[in-house]
């Protein structure tokens, strides 16, 4: 009778756990995966077999989930309640996932923090609430965040960031770049050579080996930028409604510069001996230099920020 009434005082333990996972089927090398978990920590790494492998523990309230391969397609999809809130409450799932790292990656989740690396064939990664942490990735890779940061290294290929509040911080990346952020500082320290920004409210600090295409807006929050290299014919666009901007160039830069100030803005040049002129009417200034015989364009316009070149 005892050991009766002991099983049932732990019934409800049992069913609060979450279920445990070790699955693993054939997948095609280079199709693609893709992922639904919507709550938890899931890890996710490349290898070199031809096979899909999950393990870990289930959603306490997931009700099952689905794997399954249909062409060069893998699913899997934890299975939750149509009608719950994505809360905090109860625990998510913990899973490490293991797939072809010539397979693209496909991920979609919302209360969730995700770690992909070691794939070769693009990923897409996007959260609505978690942060996201990419290592090794290459192709075509777009990594979103609603709220939460954004975390890379040693990235190559075309690559997205998006997050609305959270930050961006890029290391070691190649290729293509582009970042679009509403409130949250970015931070590159990339070789990309084509590059593009927009943002609202944040910090910007970028350390650029080499550029050919640099385009820069934001409204609000400061920016630093150091470029060691303009390629030939390189293109530089800068434009901002407030804050201070720093550009810093390597002292043999070879370009030629249009800088625009209106309102209250301001510009500070140490590159050259090229003096500021105001406006004959109102607060605006500009400067324009060719320097080096000039083999690139840089433009520069701000509204009531301060632009300073620096070497």
């Amino acid at each position: 009778m005892k050991a009766i009434l002991l099983g049932l005082s732990l019934f409800p333990l049992a069913v609060l756990a979450g279920e445990k996972i070790d699955k693993q089927i054939e997948v095609p090398k280079e199709g693609t995966v893709f992922i639904e978990n919507q709550r938890g920590d899931v890890s996710i790494a490349g290898w070199d077999k031809s096979e899909f492998k999950v393990v870990g523990e289930l959603d306490d309230k997931a009700e099952g989930f689905e794997l399954e391969t249909r062409g060069d397609n893998t699913y899997f999809v934890v299975k939750m309640p149509r009608k719950m809130g994505w809360g905090s409450n109860g625990d998510g799932s913990k899973l490490t996932i293991f797939m072809p790292h010539s397979s693209a990656l496909d991920f979609r989740g919302v209360n969730v923090s995700v770690i992909a690396k070691a794939l070769k064939n693009g990923a897409e990664v996007n959260v609505v609430n978690g942060e996201i942490t990419a290592q090794n990735l290459a192709g075509n890779i777009k990594l979103t965040s609603v709220n939460g940061d954004v975390n890379a290294q040693s990235l190559s290929g075309n690559i997205q960031f998006e997050t609305v509040n959270g930050e961006i911080n890029d290391e070691q990346s190649s290729g293509e770049l582009r970042f679009s952020a509403v409130n949250g500082d970015i931070k590159s320290s990339s070789s990309a050579s084509d590059v593009r920004l927009e943002n609202v409210n944040g910090d910007i600090n970028f350390k650029l080996a080499s550029i050919k295409n640099l385009r820069i807006n934001t409204v609000n929050g400061e920016a630093e930028v150091s470029i060691g290299e303009l390629l030939d014919s390189a293109d530089v666009r800068f434009e901002s409604v407030s804050g201070d901007a720093e550009f810093f160039f390597p002292a043999n830069v070879s370009a030629k510069f249009e800088i625009e100030a209106h309102a209250n803005g301001k510009i500070i040049n140490e590159l050259s001996d090229d003096k500021v002129k105001k406006a004959k009417y109102g607060p605006a200034s500009e400067l324009e230099f060719v320097i080096n015989a000039g083999n690139a364009d840089v433009e520069m316009d701000t509204i009531s920020g301060r632009i300073e070149l620096k070497k």
